[in-house]
């Protein structure tokens, strides 16, 4: 029962690229929002409106793109396949392959390759 209540206890939810697609949109939204509404109320009759709103209507198309930029990103891999040795070329995107050398169903993740169960 305890070596049950340890396992559960480390595994925790983390931050991965879906969470962090939603929190830089939602945030991106916000600050667009919140220019438009600045630019438009307080812009009609004074210049405070425009200089206040229009930088936040641009950062909130700006900063999503910086907060995503990990997401864009891949690496090749070039590994031996764990069962016949052949080498094998392909990118963290892929998350299962088959060698071409021995047929074997391979798993990719942390940028290892894992012979499928």
């Amino acid at each position: 029962m305890a070596e049950n209540q340890d396992e559960h206890a480390g595994a925790r939810r983390t931050f991965d690229g879906a969470y962090g697609f939603s929190f830089s949109i939602a945030i991106g939204l916000v600050l667009f929002i919140a220019g438009l509404i600045i630019s438009l109320t307080l812009g009609g009759g004074t210049s405070i409106g425009l200089i206040f709103g229009i930088p936040l209507l641009v950062a909130g198309l700006i900063i999503p793109i910086f907060m995503m930029r990990d997401l864009f990103k891949t690496n090749e891999i070039k590994e031996p396949c764990p069962k016949c040795g052949e080498m094998i070329k392909t990118s963290d995107a892929t998350l299962q392959l088959k060698c071409p050398g021995c047929q074997s169903v391979i798993n990719i993740r942390d940028e290892k390759l894992f012979l499928a169960e």
